[in-house]
């Protein structure tokens, strides 16, 4: 049964993970499903997520659109800790062609996604991903 557990939350991971990267690639505004209400940052900083979110619209608005998004996933890590809390993570290698009405460029590089387990979901706290930056 507790691998069975293990496996359950990997899998919730990996697919949040997934529907955030399709998300991203589609500049589609259900990419805020997978995010916190807060985030974590380097040095124990922690925004909002509506900082987050108005910091997507703007990347998404440098482009018109994102074309040929390709990923792999190349490690997925968590803990469980007491409370029912856990902390884990995404990562591999992403790359997408940003595309403007004059030129295209290729956005490409390592991808880290860091989740927290709270209330039975696993929501995303940090993004590291080629084209983003707070």
């Amino acid at each position: 049964m507790q691998g069975t557990s293990q496996f359950n939350h990997q899998a919730d991971i990996v697919n949040s993970a997934i529907r955030f990267i399709s998300s991203w690639f589609k500049q589609s505004k259900s990419i805020t499903a997978e995010l916190n209400d807060f985030f974590i940052l380097p040095q124990g900083k922690v925004i909002g997520k509506e900082v987050v979110i108005g910091r997507l619209k703007g990347i998404f608005g440098q482009s018109d659109e994102y074309a040929g998004g390709r990923y792999d996933i190349i490690d997925v890590n968590f803990e469980l800790l007491d409370g029912g809390k856990g902390m884990g993570y995404v990562e591999g290698v992403a790359g997408f062609r940003a595309v403007l009405k004059t030129e295209s460029k290729i956005i490409s590089g390592p991808f880290k996604l860091y989740f927290a387990l709270n209330n039975g979901q696993w929501k995303i706290v940090n993004i590291e991903f080629p084209g983003f930056s707070f």
